[in-house]
């Protein structure tokens, strides 16, 4: 979901009156105050001045009902729009778009432009065609003394737009304007209001990264764990957005870490990398609905302390994942794995994150427990669900994993409900360190799957399932060597064409 679009340009609100205002006017009358949205577009206050003397209307409109009042406010040249006011410009007047000169101003970021328009009497509360007001436009440019002239002239706080239900405090947290923010809260601004799509100001806070506004927001009362709808609370807005810092800050205020309504903890998320569409639209947090992955970048630096903070607030380190989460690309093919029922232990297992594992391990982890499939945290560490070309787990530190996990006693021979063990993880991303590990540590070579594929067929398939009979290269020459027994061709093939197992 798209908390806040782009700033809307002035090319909405304003080009069609910059192009329509140039366009001759039927009738005498319009026809001679022409000339003064050209004075005033040009900024030549003599011309002005010359023009109102001779009884220009100062109300004479464009096509689009743009004033020249609208064009000084624009302009931002306070000494044009007195020459108007005086002249008797009429402050609250409105193109056909419900643009007023006060919220060209606002969106100008203009504080004595502001102030002379409201002295002269501008209806602070007048929206656009959206419902935007005045209010909501000068919160997200963050001009503090702007948004104090306004609420002191009568500028409701709560008001909403039309378009996603967002009021200014809003706008303020969406910008991580946290003085304005205060100023909102002090003049009785909802901090529990919610957008359309069920969105607080804490949650959007969370989303741009704004640790002094969440801690403002908290302090007024808003709730540190209030959900989107979707079940998404701040601590895992934070976390799927790679605020480790805010995560931390929003543990310290009191959010919950176990939270799962979504089907997923932030101890699960924190503990690994997924290939997934986890923060897709679906799930309420995607901002650039053409870019996902630049979207949310996830957690990077501070992982480890994340980990160490979410433990210490008393995270479950053995909480299971709800359902498996949706994948990107090959990832949904034929070697992966379900992750229903994994633990952030498995999750950090399949992401070699040895230094989470022990994290976990310290504050309790079991480390036997397997997903719902039966897939062990040595499957995982050893391979088994990695995607060719899309995993970034560098084969050191699976190695490291899978040291780590075979001196906590995993076993090697398990297997999971679809017959498939920790070798075929190894045969599957070609480690021949893996699979000779596994191996001195009494993996069967010849393990087969319930449909027969040995870990030796898999490497004699480039590697994984997908491309059979590319020849196994160093891998499969070294299960060979280890008494791995020659495969059928056909039969891989027949299971090839059988499709997933599932």
């Amino acid at each position: 979901m798209t908390i806040f679009g782009r700033r809307p340009s002035l090319g909405f609100h304003l080009l069609l009156l910059l192009g329509i205002a140039l366009q001759p006017v039927a009738g005498d009358a319009a026809a001679s105050d022409t000339p003064l949205i050209e004075a005033v577009k040009a900024e030549d206050a003599a011309a002005v001045e010359a023009l109102l003397e001779a009884s220009a209307d100062a109300n004479a409109a464009a096509p689009d009902g743009a004033t020249p009042l609208h064009w000084a406010a624009y302009r931002d040249v306070v000494s044009l729009s007195s020459l108007l006011i005086d002249a008797g410009a009429a402050v609250d007047a409105a193109n056909d778009y419900g643009v007023t000169p006060l919220a060209l101003a606002c969106e100008n970021g203009s504080d004595a432009m502001v102030a002379q328009l409201l002295d002269a009497g501008a209806d602070p509360n007048l929206a656009r065609m959206t419902g935007e007001t005045p209010l909501m436009t000068c919160a997200r440019t963050g001009r503090l003394e702007t948004v104090e002239a306004l609420l002191t002239a009568g500028a409701d706080p709560n008001a909403a737009e039309m378009a996603r239900g967002q009021t200014a405090l809003m706008w303020a947290a969406g910008q991580a304007h946290a003085d304005v923010a205060r100023a909102l809260i002090d003049a009785g601004a909802d901090v529990h209001a919610r957008s359309q799509g069920g969105f607080t100001p804490l949650l959007i806070a969370a989303r741009v990264d704004a640790p002094a506004l969440a801690g403002l927001l908290v302090e007024a009362g808003a709730d540190v764990n209030a959900a989107s709808p979707d079940g998404v609370t701040p601590l895992i807005v934070a976390t799927l957005r790679g605020h480790t810092d805010l995560a931390i800050h929003l543990l310290e205020e009191g959010a919950d870490p176990n939270a799962a309504a979504t089907g997923y903890t932030v101890l699960h998320w924190v503990s690994g990398s997924w290939h997934t569409e986890l923060t897709g639209d679906l799930r309420g947090i995607v901002t650039d609905r053409d870019n996902e992955w630049a979207s949310l970048n996830g957690v990077g630096s501070g992982r480890l302390p994340l980990v160490e903070a979410l433990l210490a607030h008393g995270a479950d380190p053995n909480v299971r994942l709800a359902e498996h989460p949706p994948q990107f690309g090959f990832a949904s093919q034929r070697f992966r794995v379900s992750l229903t029922g994994a633990t952030p232990f498995l999750l950090a297992a399949m992401d070699a994150r040895v230094e989470v594992m022990r994290a976990l391990v310290d504050a309790g982890a079991d480390t036997t427990l397997a997903t719902e499939e039966g897939t062990t945290p040595l499957m995982v560490a050893s391979g088994l669900g990695q995607v060719p070309a899309e995993t970034r787990v560098r084969e050191a530190d699976s190695i490291a994993a899978v040291e780590y996990l075979l001196g906590l006693g995993a076993d090697v021979h398990a297997v999971n409900a679809i017959g498939r063990s920790a070798l075929h993880g190894a045969a599957h991303i070609r480690s021949d360190t893996l699979v000779q590990m596994l191996f001195d540590h009494g993996a069967e070579v010849n393990v087969a799957d319930i449909r027969g594929i040995t870990p030796l067929m898999i490497a004699e398939g480039g590697g994984h399932i997908l491309l059979p009979g590319l020849g196994g290269g160093s891998t499969a020459d070294l299960l060979r060597a280890l008494g791995s027994e020659a495969t059928d061709r056909n039969s891989f093939i027949d299971s090839y064409r059988q499709g997933p197992i599932r």
